[in-house]
């Protein structure tokens, strides 16, 4: 079997912080969860979650260590071994990422 190309425009880069993660449900009832971010790119962002937020829902970001708040697309949300969930979020209004540039010692 062929490997699938990598269609992502941005590189991914691994990443261990928390994010809390807000969002309405199918009833319209507000949600939140305490979600790790596994990697981050310039315009999206994986998390594990507790909880499965509807797909293709908006859902609101905080994660100050990222320094990072603001709208996101769910893209994709997958039960994993764990018992948690997978989720791929594409940033909306604007919101961007920009990793910290290093400087050399």
């Amino acid at each position: 079997m062929e490997a699938r190309n990598n269609l992502r425009r941005h590189e991914r880069q691994p990443c261990q912080h928390e994010v809390t993660v807000l969002w309405r449900d199918a009833r319209g009832e507000q949600k939140f969860a305490n979600a790790r971010a596994v990697d981050i790119s310039e315009c999206g962002m994986r998390l594990h979650m507790p909880e499965a937020p509807p797909l293709h829902s908006y859902v609101t970001l905080r994660a100050p260590r990222l320094k990072l708040t603001g709208s996101a697309s769910v893209r994709y949300c997958l039960l994993t071994k764990s018992t948690k969930y997978a989720v791929g979020t594409e940033f909306t209004a604007g919101l961007q990422w920009t990793p910290e540039k290093r400087t050399a010692d």
